[in-house]
């Protein structure tokens, strides 16, 4: 976690804003997945008793976030491969028909706050600001599902953005470039736009598998590095107990 990640908040909302404050930190990356959560840190970093934080890392724990494991400590939880190939999954459900319905209910305003959300992250490419791209990214998904006009849709959608979030970041760590995250977003629009519910479904079913099987695969392969350094960090541990291990040289027996 980067020095100084966390900042002040406002004691009059002291427990929303620290559980705010946490919950960001996890979702931009500063707190990576598998990460351990130090309580005292976080609380020196906010300017607060340990009392909110714990109080908060509770609801967090109850949104999947983190997880407190007995005599080890508090953790921000995995990113399983089960988990990337599951909510990617449903996500295609989810937004395709998202996709259907607000060809037919989307509103003029909706429209131009789609049109608002690309030209952002158009603007966002030009500064290569990937914070900035995530946000916009998010953004432009929930605005598909809320012209939807589905209310349990958009429950549905809100029992996973937490989720979504948490890959996208991780995905938006494989680009080089920020504009690279723009896609096919356009064509996305431009079929809503034209009225064409399968055109816009089919081309926003692509985008989403697409996404998945990206990260599925950089999973794979951090996995298989991670795997690799720990191997490597293993023989060179067993390396330096056996020459510990080894008297000098000329203290052995000719």
């Amino acid at each position: 976690m980067t020095k100084n990640a966390f900042l002040p908040v406002d004691a009059r909302t002291l427990r929303q804003s620290v559980t705010e404050a946490i919950r960001q930190v996890i979702l931009q990356g500063d707190l990576l997945p598998g990460a351990q959560v130090n309580q005292a840190q976080i609380a020196e970093q906010l300017g607060v008793s340990r009392g909110p934080v714990r109080e908060a890392l509770g609801q967090l724990e109850e949104e999947g976030l983190i997880k407190n494991v007995p005599y080890k400590g508090t953790f921000v939880t995995e990113i399983t491969r089960e988990y990337i190939s599951e909510l990617y999954s449903i996500r295609r459900v989810i937004e395709t028909f998202a996709a259907r319905q607000a060809v037919i209910h989307v509103t003029p305003d909706e429209l131009i706050a789609l049109r608002n959300v690309l030209h952002e992250m158009y603007a966002a490419a030009e500064i290569d600001n990937m914070t900035m791209m995530g946000a916009l990214d998010i953004r432009f998904h929930y605005l598909i599902i809320a012209a939807a006009h589905h209310s349990l849709l958009l429950q549905l959608w809100k029992s996973i953005e937490i989720g979504v979030r948490r890959c996208l970041v991780l995905r938006h760590r494989i680009y080089r470039r920020s504009i690279d995250i723009i896609g096919t977003h356009p064509d996305i629009l431009a079929a809503i736009e034209s009225g064409d519910a399968e055109l816009a479904a089919t081309i926003l079913d692509a985008h989403i598998a697409e996404a998945g099987e990206h990260l599925l695969r950089s999973w794979v392969q951090a996995q298989a590095d991670a795997a690799l350094t720990q191997s490597a960090e293993g023989s060179l541990l067993d390396t330096r107990i056996s020459q510990d291990a080894v008297p000098a040289t000329e203290d052995m027996p000719v």
